[in-house]
C-alpha cells in the first residue's frame, strides 16, 4: 500500500479494509451467470486443509494444487446449483430450519454455535442459505443420477463368480459410530473437546444411540449411529483397526481420521462362516450401485462443464 505525505495515517487506516474487501470479493472465476470469489476459494481451501490434516502426516500440502482443487469443487457446486434452479427445484424453510436446528444441536451451546459461526465469518442467515445450496445440490444428483441407477441380479451374480472370495468375508461386527466433524465453523480443538464431553456422557451411563442422534454428523446419526453388520475393510482404516479389537458391548476412545472425531459402539460380533448369501449380495449390491453413481456423475459433470461458459481469471 502506497503511503503519501500528507494525512498518510489517514489513508491507511481507511484504504487498508478497503483492499482488503477488494480482494476477497474479486471474482476469481464466472460461471455461466454466476461468480466465484476469492472468499468463496479461501473457505474451500480451509475445508479441504482440515480433510487433510490428519492425513498428510507432516507433510505440507501443496498450494497451488489446493487451491486448483478447491476451484474446482467450486465451479462444479456452482454448475450443479444452476441445473437444480433450472429443475425447479426449491427447498422449503421447514427442511431448511431442520437441519440447521441439527447444526445447533451439535454445539454445546447457543453461544458455542454463535462462535463458531463467527470464527468462520459467516451470519445465520447465510448458514441457512448454505443449508439450502447443498439441499438443492443433493436433491439434482439424486433426481438426475441417484434414482436412476440399476444393478440387476445378473450383474451382483457375475460379480460373485467373479470373485468367489466376496463369499467368504472375514468376521463382522455389528457397531453403531458417531462422528464430530472438524470444520471451518469448528476447529480442531473445539471438536476434541465436544468428543471427549461425549465419550464422559457415555462412561457415566448415556445412551449411545441418543447421543448419536444428538450429535453425529454421518449418514448415520439420524438412525442412531447404527451402521448394522460391517466386515474388515468397509470402515475407514483408522476405525477398522479399532474395531477389530473391541470385545462386544464396549464403546471407543476417540478416534481422529480425514473426516472428525469418531466414537464406535461395538454391540455384536459374529464370525464368517455365519454369515448369509443375502449379506453378501448386498455387499456387491451396494459396491455396484456406487461405482455406477461415480461413473455416471462424472459423466454428468463432463457434460455440464462443456456445454457451460466457463472463465478463470488468470489470477485464479
Amino acid at each position: 500500500m502506497s503511503h503519501v505525505l500528507m494525512g498518510g495515517f489517514v489513508c491507511l487506516a481507511i484504504g487498508g479494509p478497503l483492499l482488503w474487501a477488494a480482494t476477497v470479493n474479486r471474482i476469481v472465476a464466472v460461471v455461466n451467470d454466476g461468480v466465484i470469489t476469492e472468499a468463496d476459494v479461501t473457505s474451500q481451501v480451509n475445508a479441504l486443509l482440515d480433510d487433510t490434516a490428519s492425513t498428510s502426516e507432516g507433510a505440507k500440502p501443496d498450494a497451488s494444487e489446493m487451491r486448483r482443487a478447491a476451484l474446482r469443487h467450486l465451479i462444479e457446486q456452482q454448475l450443479l446449483l444452476q441445473e437444480a434452479k433450472r429443475a425447479g427445484i426449491t427447498i422449503g424453510t421447514d427442511d431448511v430450519l431442520e437441519r440447521l436446528g441439527r447444526l445447533k444441536a451439535q454445539a454445546r451451546s447457543e453461544e458455542e454455535f454463535q462462535r463458531s459461526l463467527a470464527q468462520a465469518g459467516l451470519t445465520e442467515e447465510q448458514l441457512k442459505e448454505r443449508v439450502r445450496q447443498h439441499l438443492m445440490v443433493r436433491r439434482i444428483i439424486d433426481d438426475h443420477i441417484g434414482s436412476k441407477i440399476v444393478v440387476s441380479p445378473q450383474e451382483v451374480a457375475q460379480e460373485l463368480g467373479a470373485h468367489p472370495e466376496l463369499e467368504k468375508p472375514g468376521d463382522r461386527v455389528k457397531a453403531s459410530g458417531l462422528l464430530v466433524r472438524v470444520t471451518e465453523a469448528r476447529s480442531e480443538e473445539q471438536a476434541r473437546d465436544l468428543i471427549r464431553d461425549i465419550r464422559q456422557q457415555l462412561s457415566r451411563g448415556a445412551d449411545f444411540a441418543a447421543l448419536a442422534k444428538r450429535y453425529s454428523e454421518d449418514s448415520h446419526g439420524a438412525d442412531g449411529g447404527a451402521m448394522g453388520w460391517v466386515a474388515p475393510g468397509e470402515l475407514l482404516p483408522e476405525l477398522d483397526a479399532v474395531v477389530s479389537s473391541l470385545a462386544p458391548g464396549t464403546v471407543s476412545e476417540p478416534i481422529r481420521t480425514k473426516l472428525g472425531f469418531h466414537l464406535v459402539n461395538v454391540e455384536e460380533r459374529r464370525p464368517a462362516s455365519s454369515l448369509s448369501m443375502m449379506e453378501a449380495h448386498r455387499a456387491i449390491y451396494q459396491k455396484l450401485y456406487q461405482q455406477k453413481f461415480q461413473h455416471a456423475l462424472n459423466r454428468w459433470m463432463a457434460e455440464l462443464k462443456r456445454k457451460a461458459y466457463i472463465d478463470i481469471t488468470p489470477e485464479g
